[in-house]
């Protein structure tokens, strides 16, 4: 689990601790190295060794190992399982406590309150900061701000620890040990290696008696992961308490961060204090935010850290102060406010949520989420986890009271349940549960096209059982219909139940397949016949297949038995068919090399041949329980029915014949270019039809063709197309063409039209669809996309913004207008996002809309 990015801050300080507990205590127990034999003075007796200090194993279940753990946290319970982080809301800011301390400690009195070093360390000359600077830098690289994506925990280690395999060397240009006063002093380009690990400073002394180490000049520090800097330092090795002076911190590799204290404290108990920090993701010489504290108290016990004064600014313009503040530091989740999103539309006027997240426990959570719309009233929102070794279950649901603008609709709410379980190895469960009070509902409150489009929401739980090569499923689904447009009659079937029996393919003798596949349910209506049918499809093929292409013929029978009620008079109740089916899929494959500009190609060509006989039965008086149409493209010329379902098992006597080529490079592996060309000839007359009894007596289907191009490196083109010379009216039955232009990731256009003739008025469509991201310089993008119906006349999805921001930082300004139903008009509203790389995103997710509605587009 990784820790929400706010506390990558407080994490890079925590770091300072393993590095005195290990890096300085290895400095004076090791052997030391003299740069020179002349420069060296003889060395006075052996000092007794010192245990190393090393770290110690990460916590079990932490985000970040911190070492060395000397007060491990208690242990958690690992029967439960623990959830994981919220994708979405996370706790990116931390948690204001509800009260504020009497007292707390600010400023100078807090400095005043912590133990200064000694005193006993030699005036050095202070070290050049603008040197110091460069070298934290110096060699890396920052071409991501902030924690990189995919690259895992934020862990830089520092590990001194000798052994015969990797020894600690040790340079210095003078060592002096004194066998009174058991100290051993070191002076003047000192240097302390080990593997890729490395620690410098310009003098050193080390009191045996008291276990103080004391260090100034210079300091550097250099780890895989961190590099660190400083003016002085000390730690004692009795007890555990150390400091630093004026430290400076880079973080590379998982993530580029960088920041400052003006002073740091270890103390026992694993509590670290820092007076004036710096925290910022932005490059070296870019201050574009910053995250201050006047005081930080980290406590790795509790993973609990205490800041007082802290300050977000932006160009060195404070835009959030608060005087005291408790966060979590580590991967453990804590309650706590969640960033908040603001917006403003037609629908709810303005619009602020605020949610709060609240660890109940490690395997149960929720996130409590109130809504403000200032047109509607308050809605207040939950979500609710649970994750166990068996299951995950996430409740979603959401009340308004009252609803200002509709108060006719009295109380308004909207519910949602996941759950997916595995109860020991072959018993497994699933459950989608959705429902809203009214049919608006989605469509007011929706911010979404493809939310607010929905006409049906499921409700279904399946419990299956997998067995030795065959499984059993059994399911309970119905549906809400939302849409007002769809008459009582015609809206989807409940199914109470649904059990299907599936016997995976089995081969005999390694080269025959047979398999069952076998169902019942009942299908309930308040509006129309309903009842119960039963399927078994048992089947037989044979496939040979070759590396030049395959041949595979299978045969296939359907059985279906009803028992229906409420059947029309003078229908059967208890219909039954009996209807067998063969068909035949074939392909070759033929290749040839050829070059093209002085590339070499691989071109194919595979033609494809498929023929399918199905017998005829009547079955014009079955219920339409679950049988729709297919729609009709290059993909379904091979497929061996015309319908979903088994309520029309279609009368089949045709032949598919198909053509694809393809150029590929072959250095590359690109596909260049893909043509397929494909027609079905049809050998008898087709009479099951979903409704009637009308005939379609064509003698061939509409010629359906698909082609993909790359033209060049940055431009690219779909096109598909079905085309009847059979019509009188319209020979063109459905086109789509679609270009897209992607130089890089920061240039984006994708232009396309859609149209679709359709068996019915419902189907038909023409639409053409824009989309964009355009770079104007480094630093601002205008993004957007223009949905818009030619049929209708109107914009069904347009929104348009800009944004501005660099590596650090990114401000979103978007308006959007949503199409939300057919029959009323669309709303209009506002929406704004700020993200800070490394610590969070304030306002609407902007982000996600330009994902879902821009092809391409993805967040830096």
């Amino acid at each position: 689990m990784r820790p929400p990015p706010a506390t990558s801050l407080f994490i890079a300080m925590s770091i300072l601790v393993n590095l005195k507990r290990s890096a300085w205590a290895m400095l004076f127990v090791t052997v030391v190295t003299p740069a020179t034999a002349a420069d060296a003075p003889q060395r006075s007796s052996e000092p007794p060794p010192v245990p190393a200090i090393t770290a110690t194993p990460p916590v079990e279940n932490a985000e970040i190992p911190i070492n060395p753990p000397r007060l491990a946290p208690a242990p958690i319970d690992t029967t439960r399982a623990k959830l994981p982080s919220l994708p979405a809301n996370s706790p990116l800011l931390p948690a204001l406590l509800p009260t504020l301390p009497v007292n707390p400690p600010a400023g100078a009195a807090a400095a005043e309150a912590l133990p200064m070093l000694r005193g006993d360390t030699p005036q050095l000359p202070i070290a050049d900061a603008a040197q110091q600077e460069q070298r934290l830098h110096q060699g890396l690289q920052w071409e991501v701000c902030g924690p990189i994506p995919g690259a895992g925990a934020i862990n830089p280690r520092v590990q001194f620890t000798e052994t015969k395999q990797q020894p600690i060397d040790i340079v210095a240009n003078r060592i002096d040990g004194n066998q009174r006063t058991n100290i051993i002093e070191l002076q003047g380009d000192i240097a302390l290696c080990q593997q890729n690990q490395r620690v410098e400073a310009d003098w050193s002394r080390y009191d045996r008696r008291s276990g103080q180490i004391n260090a100034a000049g210079a300091l550097y520090l250099e780890t895989p992961q961190l590099r660190l800097t400083g003016d002085a330092a000390e730690y004692n090795l009795t007890t555990q308490q150390g400091s630093i002076d004026h430290a400076r911190y880079r973080l590379s590799g998982n993530a580029n961060l960088r920041g400052e204290a003006e002073h740091a404290w270890l103390l026992p108990e694993q509590v670290s204090r820092y007076q004036n920090i710096l925290y910022t993701t932005c490059p070296p010489g870019r201050s574009d935010w910053s995250l201050k504290a006047s005081t930080l108290e980290l406590d790795q016990v509790s993973g609990m850290g205490t800041a007082h004064h802290a300050r977000l600014r932006i160009a060195d313009i404070p835009i959030f102060y608060t005087p005291y503040l408790r966060f979590p530091i580590d991967g453990r989740r804590r309650s706590g406010l969640l960033t908040p999103s603001f917006g403003s539309s037609d629908e709810t006027g303005t619009d602020i949520t605020l949610p709060y997240y609240w660890n109940i426990a490690p395997n149960l959570d929720a996130t409590l989420t109130p809504r403000y719309m200032s047109t509607r009233g308050l809605m207040l929102g939950a979500q609710v986890r649970y994750l166990s070794a068996m299951q995950e279950l996430e409740v979603n649901a959401e009340v308004l009271p009252h609803d200002r603008r509709a108060p006719e609709q009295g109380l308004r709410d909207a519910l949602r349940i996941e759950q997916h379980g595995q109860f020991g190895a072959r018993w497994s469960s699933v459950v989608d549960y959705s429902a809203v009070s009214d049919d608006q509902y989605l469509q007011e409150f929706g911010n979404r096209l493809d939310i607010t489009s929905l006409r049906n929401l499921t409700r279904r739980a399946d419990l299956t059982y997998t067995g030795d090569g065959w499984n059993l499923l059994t399911r309970m689904q119905e549906f809400q219909t939302v849409d007002t447009g769809i008459a009582p009659a015609d809206r989807p079937y409940g199914q109470l139940p649904h059990l299907a029996f599936t016997v995976d393919p089995i081969r005999w003798h390694d080269w025959l397949e047979y398999s069952i596949n076998t169902q019942y349910d009942y299908f309930d209506h308040n509006a129309a016949v309903h009842g119960s049918r039963f399927v078994a499809v048992p089947s037989l093929r044979l496939p040979l297949r070759q590396s030049f292409g395959y041949l595979i013929p299978r045969t296939r029978l359907f059985y279906t038995e009803y028992d229906l009620v409420d059947q029309t008079a003078g229908w059967s109740t208890e219909p039954t068919y009996l209807i067998p089916s063969f068909d035949l899929d074939g392909k070759l494959i033929f290749e040839r090399e050829h070059r093209w500009f002085n590339e070499r190609m691989l071109q194919t060509l595979e033609p494809r041949l498929y023929y399918v006989r199905t017998a005829y039965a009547d079955q014009s008086e079955n219920p339409r329980f679950d049988t729709t149409a297919l729609d009709f493209s290059f993909a379904s010329l091979f497929r061996a029915s015309r319908f979903t379902g088994y309520d029309r098992i279609s009368d089949e006597h045709r032949l598919t014949l198909g053509l694809t080529s393809r150029t590929i490079a072959s250095q590359r592996g690109t596909e260049l270019f893909r043509a397929s060309l494909g027609q079905v000839f049809y050998f008898a007359d087709r009479r099951v039809q979903l409704d009637g009894d009308a005939v379609d007596s064509d003698t061939q289907s509409a010629l359906a063709g698909e082609l993909s191009a790359l033209l060049t490196p940055n431009w690219s083109a779909v096109l598909n197309a079905q085309w009847n010379p059979q019509r009188a009216d319209s020979k063109w039955e459905k086109q789509v063409l679609q270009l897209r232009y992607a130089p890089d990731s920061n240039h984006l256009l994708n232009l396309a039209y859609r149209y679709n003739l359709g068996t019915q008025t419902a189907e038909r469509y023409e639409d053409t669809d824009l989309a964009f991201q355009i770079p104007l310089g480094s630093q601002v993008k205008l993004v957007g996309r223009w949905l818009y119906s030619l049929l209708n006349d109107e914009t069904v999805e347009a929104f348009a913004g800009v944004e501005i921001g660099r590596c650090c930082w990114r401000l979103r300004l978007l308006g959007q207008h949503l199409k939300r139903s057919a029959d009323q008009p669309g709303s209009t509203s506002v929406m704004l996002q700020l993200e800070l790389a490394g610590l969070g995103s304030f306002g609407n997710r902007i982000d996600q809309l330009l994902e879902r509605g821009i092809y391409g587009y993805q967040t830096d």
